[in-house]
């Protein structure tokens, strides 16, 4: 998350509510090699599929830190626009751009309580003719640019950790999603206004990721991860850090080895109910082109289930439309994949966010 002075202008974030305990894993640990931290790195995506990174240790991370917390200030500026205005941006047939309150479906068929914008990496680091996006954005694309560029070698380190650990050729995942290759990473940058206690809501319905890689900023809470046979728990908002959580493709690539979870957005608990939450996230998909097979390490399991994956196996490119199909017309209720077992049912009731 940006620095604790964001912080400081939000109420806090209660005591009183049901969290999940994640892991923390340090970036500076990582850049350095350190065993035991990749280790914890390592658990925690073949557990819940979610951790924290702190990134004070660093200066790389500090850097980030300072970065984001200037792409909040974007982010503010942009959905302070009228929405007459924001709709001159809709959303693309890549499913980036402007994406309007009620623009998806939540659990229950309702409309969705989250706006979002997101700039393809393509379009930032140069591999694409740039989009007609929006002037808060368009003023500020050399700090979006070096944004999304060091949040890219975040993803990809954490990728590069986990080559390691599944008996991969050295740096096999971040070679794979390198930033020359074409695809539908973007940075997003979301908004979900203030609800009514009396008619409180999911903001945006339970979902797994179709990316790789997600690297999270978000000061005011409301996130929330399934937690095994815990439910829905609430991921507290901690200053100097990133939520990660990994995303389908990742699954599939590695054979259901690592875990992607379940997640979504409610009201925030407490006195932040009342504020407007932003979040900015960063998503690390493969690229287009990319064939969707389980690859070959020491780590990754074998069996017949693999044959008939080859089968229906395609390029990301498809693997990315059907899924983003079901999130916009609320059919995302499958289930955590992956990793070790957890729930078999998903309870989509909205409880205890507003305590």
């Amino acid at each position: 998350m940006p620095t604790s002075e964001c912080f400081a202008r939000v109420p806090p974030f209660p005591d009183q509510v049901p969290t999940v305990e994640l892991q923390r894993v340090e970036l500076s640990k990582l850049l350095s090699g350190d065993e035991a931290e990749s280790e914890a790195l390592f658990e925690a995506c073949t557990g819940l599929g979610f951790f924290l990174l702190d990134l004070r240790g660093c200066a790389e991370g500090q850097g980030l830190l300072k970065e984001t917390e200037a792409g909040f200030d974007v982010s503010r500026e942009f959905y302070a626009l009228s929405d007459e205005e924001k709709s001159k941006f809709p959303l693309l047939p890549s499913n980036l751009g402007y994406k309007p309150i009620g623009g998806t479906k939540i659990e229950d068929g309702r409309p969705d309580r989250c706006e979002i914008y997101s700039l393809p990496t393509d379009d930032l680091v140069g591999l694409a003719p740039p989009i007609r996006n929006p002037p808060p954005f368009e003023k500020s694309r050399p700090l979006l640019t070096s944004c999304a560029k060091h949040l890219h070698s975040v993803a990809t380190t954490i990728l590069t950790h986990l080559s390691a650990h599944l008996g991969l050729p050295p740096r096999t995942l971040s070679s794979m999603h390198a930033l020359t290759e074409r695809s539908p990473s973007n940075l997003r940058f979301l908004h979900m206004p203030p609800q009514r206690a009396s008619a409180a809501q999911t903001s945006l319905m339970g979902h797994t990721d179709n990316g790789s890689v997600t690297v999270l900023f978000n000061v005011v809470g409301g996130l929330q991860v399934l937690d095994g046979t815990n439910g829905w728990r609430y991921v507290r908002p901690e200053p100097g850090h990133a939520v990660i959580n990994l995303g389908d493709s990742m699954v599939q690539l590695t054979g259901g080895v690592v875990r992607s979870n379940m997640h979504r957005v409610v009201p925030a608990p407490g006195a932040q109910s009342e504020s407007p939450r932003f979040s900015i996230a960063y998503v690390l998909k493969p690229p287009y082109a990319c064939r969707m097979e389980r690859l070959k390490g020491e780590g990754i399991p074998r069996g017949e289930e693999e044959e008939e994956e080859k089968e229906k196996v395609g390029t990301y490119e498809e693997f990315h439309a059907k899924k983003s199909k079901g999130i916009r017309e609320g059919k995302n209720l499958v289930g955590s994949r992956g990793g070790k077992k957890t729930e078999k049912k998903v309870d989509v009731r909205v409880n205890e966010v507003m305590a």
